[in-house]
């Protein structure tokens, strides 16, 4: 029997938090789709990123807002390069824990 989980989004300042992230992220928000061992099924909150730099820029304002935020990097290997190396390609991203 599925069920859904009804919660009100925290305001901060006369403003619900998505409404923060949203306009911190710029278009750049994104949800990633989570599940346990359980069965149950929930996304969470994102930015997508260019790099640390970019990261850190969007995570110090959310912080600054009541957001718990922190920056995040998932390296990914992405075959070999010249002479057999690998490429490790970085993803930086501002996960929103705590949503």
């Amino acid at each position: 029997v599925p069920f859904f989980v009804y919660y009100t989004d925290e305001m901060v300042n006369n403003r619900s938090k998505i409404d923060i992230i949203k306009e911190i992220a710029k278009g750049r928000l994104r949800w990633t789709h989570c599940s346990d061992q359980d069965g149950n099924h929930w996304k969470e909150p994102y930015i997508k990123c260019d790099n640390k730099g970019h990261a850190e820029s969007m995570a110090f304002p959310l912080r600054c807002n009541g957001v718990d935020a922190v920056v995040d990097c998932y390296e990914d290997d992405d075959g070999e390069g010249d002479g057999g190396r690998p490429i490790i390609l970085q993803r930086w991203s501002v996960r929103i824990n705590n949503y």
